[in-house]
């Protein structure tokens, strides 16, 4: 029921009925000789009098108060294991077949009950829209399987809904992600599921692991330690081998013991060819297996010619420079040298890249150490602090120039520069730079080159400032880069705490040393990609031009071919983004793959070429033996049941008896303003038409 409301006192209508019967009488009962009839002048006085009410009342901010209430029937999810292990046993052609069906039909008998809502997951989630079903979507061939992800979404996309159940249907079966049975304990509804797979120990050999280091050196011998597994194949004999384009670099005999078998092969081989180069592990099968695709696995390895070479110099030891070593030491495609500058008696042309720690100095000059790097134009990155001679550091032009009356220095928190394109970070790098401690930076005033680039600027307190903390420059006289503050260990200790790694700390300082370091930097044309990929992700590709005046351009059109093993072309077109280009080709099957991006400035054809390798994804094969205990503790958890897929006439009935699974009233209340109603403006006009209308026909204005 509409309740009507004012934003004033109440007592207020009263002198609105006051003020509208006052202007009324003195209009037409004020003159008893009026020459209006006595019934026409109640009428117009009547008319009148509503008018001025109307007007008056609506300068009181009347507004109606409006309650309705709503039903919302009850959500019922279902959320269907999309991955390879659940057709991985003997029932697999009937799940395949006829379990879509099934649970499309189950679907549509609970809505009497609640509204359904489908989903299949592996390690993503993905919804049926209205029009699609299970039958028509299913494909079973997800590479990973991740239930408490599958989980997490569904409950944070219906947050604040009528949730009746979610219908789990699953091997049980996760191999990434955390353990969906930690994520049950918070999962406000029931969850029922339905137990698909086979928990027996199945007849198969597996190939359950293989440890080795990706980058290589040419001529130099590396480890592979393969680990194989069998199950229910006591007494059989098989044989491991190693090839390599139909060569075969290993082979060994070995014997299953027993049901549940393992064993551990440590091999050695020589990399004697440059570039990516790929190998198959096989392990040849027995009579039986459940399955001989998990019999074999491709690893690529890539082989370098030469390490590059990084100096780090200092006036004094620093905290940051062990920092600085050990992040540059993760990647093995370098070799650190570490030295005082008092100390230091080698070439510095020998280097890829010479990081100087707080140099010049004012105790350390080190201007015969900047000259050389200007004059041979090898890639410097400077970091700052206290002990910094910033009128030296600004000589060398390394893309930022900060000026001070006297040296004063302030704690400053990085800010992620989302614009910059030089390179790219990982989404757990980027989060990680939000949170960081501050390092010591000076106090100045910070002049930007315009060509240089800043990844990272500084946050004084909660004050975002454009003065950068991390800028990269690139000129015709080579790489320069420049952290502008001290206390970088404190990055690594606080990665560590954390998350019990290094690895955004590495990545940051690595590709700072990479981008510095590349070799050919007065190209007009580079091509940036990781090199591998696995199968379920997309292939990236960056890349940049540069015209004459070593400036970048984004006026061409970009090109890119990849080609796959067997001579297959893929043609692609780059993105133009900001000042780079920017292309995802999408996933591909695992392989070896090489690549050819092209493109055309001032009527020269520029191309840049390069290999990558994709992974495969074998982690559906390692284990199919169905959790089915896993999916009885979540259904306990939640209060919910297990059944099996004979049973889902009994899963439908539980769902329907259950007194908890009902609609929701809610009641809901609106507030609109009478001066937004058109009527009420209209019945205004209205009266005071119809009044003009009367006094004009009786003859009077």
């Amino acid at each position: 029921m509409p309740e009507l409301f004012t934003g004033q006192p109440s007592w207020l209508i009263i002198v609105c009925l006051a003020l509208a019967f006052g202007y009324a009488t003195s209009l037409y009962f004020r003159d008893r000789k009026n020459e209006f009839p006595g019934y026409l002048k109640t009428i117009l006085g009547i008319v009148r009098f509503l008018a001025i009410f109307f007007i008056s009342f609506l300068l009181l901010a009347p507004f109606v108060k409006t309650t309705s209430k709503e039903k919302e029937k009850p959500l019922l999810i279902f959320a269907l294991d999309n991955s390879e292990s659940v057709i991985i046993h003997k029932d697999s052609l009937a799940v395949k077949s006829e379990l879509p069906a099934i649970l499309d039909n189950l679907a549509d008998k609970l809505t009497e009950r609640g509204e359904a809502q489908k989903y299949y997951f592996d390690e993503k989630v993905y919804r049926l829209d209205g029009s699609a079903d299970y039958n028509s979507s299913a494909a079973f061939n997800g590479k990973a399987t991740d239930i408490a992800n599958a989980v997490g979404e569904i409950v944070n996309i219906y947050t604040n809904r009528n949730i009746g159940a979610l219908i789990l249907v699953s091997d049980g079966i996760f191999n990434t992600g955390t353990n969906p049975l930690y994520r049950a304990k918070d999962i406000p509804f029931p969850v029922y599921t339905v137990a698909l797979g086979d928990t027996s120990i199945r007849k198969d050999l597996v190939v359950a692991g293989v440890n080795y280091n990706r980058m290589v050196y040419l001529n130099n011998k590396f480890p592979l330690e393969l680990v194989v597994r069998a199950g229910n194949a006591a007494g059989n004999q098989s044989r491991l081998r190693i090839v390599q384009q139909d060569n075969v670099l290993f082979s060994q005999d070995f014997q299953v013991n027993d049901d549940d078998f393992t064993q551990t092969f440590r091999i050695v081989l020589e990399a004697k060819r440059k570039g990516l180069q790929k190998f198959t592990v096989i392990i040849d099968p027995i009579d039986g297996e459940l399955s001989y695709s998990n019999n074999r696995k491709d690893i690529f390895v890539e082989v370098l010619d030469a390490k590059s070479r990084v100096l780090i110099l200092s006036g004094a030891p620093h905290p940051d420079i062990s920092a600085l070593r050990q992040a540059i030491l993760s990647n093995m495609n370098y070799e650190v040298d570490v030295s005082t500058l008092n100390d230091f008696t080698g070439k510095l042309d020998s280097y890829s890249l010479v990081i100087l720690h707080q140099l010049p100095s004012v105790n350390f000059p080190a201007e015969n150490i900047t000259r050389e790097i200007t004059e041979k134009a090898i890639p410097v990155l400077f970091i700052l602090g206290k002990q910094s001679d910033l009128a030296r550091v600004n000589q060398s032009k390394p893309g930022l120039s900060i000026v001070t009356a006297r040296p004063s220095f302030e704690e400053a928190v990085p800010k992620y520069n989302p614009a910059f394109s030089a390179f790219s970070l990982s989404e757990s790098t980027v989060s990680w730079l939000s949170d960081l401690p501050p390092l010591v930076a000076p106090l100045g005033d910070y002049q930007v080159a315009n060509a240089a680039r800043v990844l990272v600027s500084q946050r004084i307190g909660s004050v975002e400032t454009t003065r950068p903390l991390i800028l990269l420059n690139e000129t015709l006289e080579g790489r320069k880069g420049i952290i502008a503050g001290e206390g970088l260990w404190k990055w690594r200790l606080f990665n560590f705490a954390r998350f019990q790694n290094h690895q955004s700390f590495n990545e940051l300082i690595n590709k700072l040393v990479q981008y510095l370091s590349l070799k050919d930097q007065k190209k007009n044309f580079r091509v940036y990609q990781p090199g591998s990929f696995r199968e379920t992700t997309p292939v990236i590709f960056d890349a940049e031009v540069y015209n004459d005046n070593y400036e970048l351009t984004t006026l061409p059109e970009v090109q890119l071919s990849i080609i796959n093993e067997e001579g297959k072309t893929f043609p692609y077109v780059f993105n133009k983004t900001g000042n780079s280009y920017h292309l995802d080709a999408g996933a591909f099957p695992p392989g070896n793959y090489s690549f050819r991006a092209e493109t055309s400035l001032d009527g020269r054809t520029l191309y840049e070429t390069g290999e990558f390798s994709v992974l495969s994804l074998d982690l559906e094969a390692l284990n199919t033996v169905a959790d089915h205990n896993l999916l009885y503790q979540i259904s306990s958890e939640t209060g919910g049941e297990m059944f099996y897929p004979a049973d889902l006439d009994k899963l439908a009935s539980a769902i329907l008896e259950r007194e908890d699974i009902r609609p929701l009233t809610y009641t809901g209340k609106k507030y609109e303003d009478l001066l937004n109603k058109s009527w009420i403006l209209l019945l205004i006009l209205g009266l005071l038409t119809l009044e003009w209308f009367v006094r004009k026909r009786a003859g009077s204005y």
